[in-house]
């Protein structure tokens, strides 16, 4: 939904609509304010903004620069089965605010999901071969260790941001203090069929900006991508980190690589991270 209201297609107007920082330094392109999609909202108050064309990869650059002053995270939002300005990737479900997210803790999203995900179904057996979960049995193993810089975090996100811009990404500005956040703060219902909310999600994804280096680079209904500053290097540090994926996307890793060693040998040093819920 629109807030045409608003009116918000000139850097100046987002101040105004976002309660939050002060103007991008840089100009913008026409755009729009979204609001909350989901049922029951009278007066949906914006969540985010979205231009009305694709944009350029020194823009979202310098809108990096200036989110420690706006602070509105830069992103490439998707949808290549929507149109946009009326039914998008934001506020498809009810939002969630930030202290939904600090009420969780990594280590403790990843052990609940793990727990759910090899339990025993009936009498069936477990619900995966210790294949799938090799070098790793049916205990959560935990999380990783950290990884260690090989970039900064935000030069690299720059640099990674062209590889992921085509005819059906526009960028979007969103009221957050760190990217992870918009996982939950902007309705996003892409790992709906995994998990019913994403503050736990985000929750990881923080914790991987913390550990890995991570920045959000592209959200779309179905799909995120992130850029890796601090990859794992060694095989063993990169199954760690599969094993976490695992648990944030498992349709990633059983419909692409079979098993967590397979996607292991995948993510091991490599710079992005892309994930996608069926």
């Amino acid at each position: 939904m629109l807030r045409e209201d608003w009116g918000a297609d000139s850097a100046a107007d987002l101040p105004a609509a976002f309660g939050t920082g002060v103007a991008p330094s840089v100009p913008l392109p026409a755009g729009e304010l979204l609001t909350d999609q989901s049922p029951g909202k009278g007066d949906p108050a914006p969540l985010c903004w979205i231009s009305d064309e694709r944009p350029s990869p020194h823009l979202l650059a310098a809108l990096r620069t200036d989110h420690e002053r706006t602070g509105l995270w830069p992103l490439l939002l998707c949808d290549s089965n929507e149109v946009y300005g009326d039914r998008c990737t934001v506020g498809i479900v009810p939002p969630e605010p930030r202290e939904h997210i600090e009420r969780w803790h990594a280590a403790d999203v990843m052990a609940r999901i793990w727990d759910g995900l090899v339990q025993a179904e009936d009498d069936l057996g477990p619900a995966y071969e210790l294949e799938v979960l090799e070098p790793f049995g049916y205990d959560c193993p935990g999380l990783a260790a950290e990884g260690n810089l090989l970039a900064d975090p935000d030069i690299l996100a720059n640099q990674q941001v062209p590889r992921f811009v085509d005819a059906d990404t526009r960028l979007g500005l969103v009221p957050v203090e760190r990217g992870a956040d918009v996982l939950a703060t902007l309705g996003w219902s892409g790992a709906a069929n995994h998990v019913s909310r994403t503050a736990g999600l985000a929750a990881m994804a923080r914790s991987w900006e913390e550990r890995f280096g991570v920045r959000l680079l592209r959200l779309g209904p179905d799909r995120l991508d992130l850029s890796v500053a601090a990859p794992p290097q060694e095989m063993h540090h990169a199954a760690a980190v599969a094993a976490e994926h695992w648990t944030f996307c498992p349709d990633r890793i059983l419909q692409e690589s079979g098993s967590i060693s397979a996607y292991a040998r995948e993510i091991r040093g490599r710079r992005t991270w892309s994930f996608w819920w069926d």
